[in-house]
């Protein structure tokens, strides 16, 4: 193999893209648009266990183990609110909110609303990091946390589970060169790439005009790349093979913390911070004997949708002792702009809240009051509009 085939990655060389699934669990491939720019690093990972045999045989070795069935990927994405800046448009990330929250309703030129049902739909996730591709499909978001505070951009940090991943490396066609409308292509380590992904020659900036090749099978003993066209053109030998994603097209610009005004109790209330857990949890059925290696499904489990609200502790806030005493429930909100296609808000019209804590941070005395976002007939406790 040519010798720079080896290279360290680069964290920050990272573009990730996310696209709703027609069928869950099967591939779809990104657009453009489907671009999520990361705040920070994103996370995706799913590692299979072994069960060690029971077997003894005259060693004080263990002499085999069994693979089981893999269990859910992971994955982790903290990105900030990114309105598209225009009213009636999806922003950044729509895919995600979409699989959090489950229904998208659109109303032309005005607003595009996330809400609740109770079917969560699938997305396929990709992640470019460095050198490599890789792939999840049937990923579901199952939680988001949300925090507002007075500085930076407004940060959601969204995580879940998929159901199996894919990779496409870096190499390079060996042996010889591949003929234009060739199906089957030569690499030096086939194992870099799973069936499923899509490849690109780097040397000669084909792919497939922007299309990219599929691969359709790997042959890890003769090294081969079956794909699902011919390629274009022909494949010399040492042209460097890499896996494909367009190009992102990047949506709107990010909403900043200092511009949330808080709405609790249906006033307008300073605060220190307002966090919120949209925890929307998914069982993957991993425990089923299917043949497959991977599982297939995921059902919805119930929601946990809680959170807290800092402030420094002010004569008018007594009342929160008695609402929290009685039991008392009212409305959360939080909105960030002001400007027609660059707000967002999120929306809990039902809170139950506890006792406040106090501490005491001198000079002041502080208050934190938890809640829980309550639903009133169901599908109906928390929504987020893009306005």
């Amino acid at each position: 193999m040519p010798a720079p085939f080896n290279k360290v990655g680069i964290a920050y060389q990272q573009e990730v893209f996310a696209s709703l699934e027609t069928t869950k669990g099967v591939l779809v491939y990104p657009q453009a648009t489907d671009a999520v720019v990361v705040a920070g690093f994103g996370d995706m990972n799913q590692n299979p266990t072994y069960t060690d045999s029971e077997e003894v045989y005259d060693t004080r070795d263990l002499l085999n183990q069994f693979q089981d069935m893999t269990p859910a990927g992971t994955f982790s994405l903290p990105i900030y609110l990114r309105p598209s800046g225009t009213a009636g448009s999806a922003p950044m990330g729509d895919t995600l909110l979409t699989s959090l929250f489950g229904k998208k309703t659109v109303n032309a030129g005005a607003s595009v609303v996330y809400s609740q049902q109770l079917v969560k739909p699938s997305f396929s996730l990709w992640a470019q990091n460095s050198h490599t591709v890789f792939g999840a499909a049937g990923a579901v978001v199952d939680d988001c946390k949300f925090s507002f505070v007075n500085k930076g951009g407004v940060k959601l940090t969204l995580s879940g589970q998929f159901l199996q991943m894919y990779w496409a490396g870096t190499d390079a066609v060996n042996e010889a060169s591949a003929a234009m409308g060739a199906t089957s292509v030569p690499v030096y380590d086939a194992k870099k790439y799973t069936p499923g992904v899509k490849i690109y020659n780097v040397t000669k900036a084909d792919n497939n005009g922007g299309a990219g090749y599929l691969v359709s099978a790997v042959n890890t003993t003769a090294n081969t790349l079956t794909l699902g066209t011919g390629i274009l053109e022909a494949w010399s030998q040492d042209d460097v093979i890499a896996g494909y994603l367009p190009s992102p097209t990047l949506i709107g610009s990010p909403l900043e913390n200092r511009k949330a005004v808080i709405s609790i109790l249906g006033a307008a209330k300073v605060l220190q911070q307002l966090d919120f857990d949209y925890a929307d949890k998914v069982k993957v059925l991993s425990d089923e004997m299917t043949g497959e290696n991977y599982p297939i499904d995921y059902i919805e489990d119930m929601r946990a949708l809680k959170g807290t609200f800092k402030c420094y502790f002010r004569q008018n806030d007594v009342d929160f002792f008695t609402n929290g005493q009685a039991g008392n429930t009212g409305p959360v909100s939080a909105t960030i702009g002001a400007t027609p296609g660059k707000t967002a808000t999120l929306t809990m019209p039902q809170c139950r809240f506890q006792v406040p804590k106090k501490s005491f941070s001198k000079p002041a005395i502080l208050m934190s009051v938890d809640y829980t976002a309550l639903g009133a007939t169901g599908e109906d406790s928390v929504s987020l509009s893009f306005t």
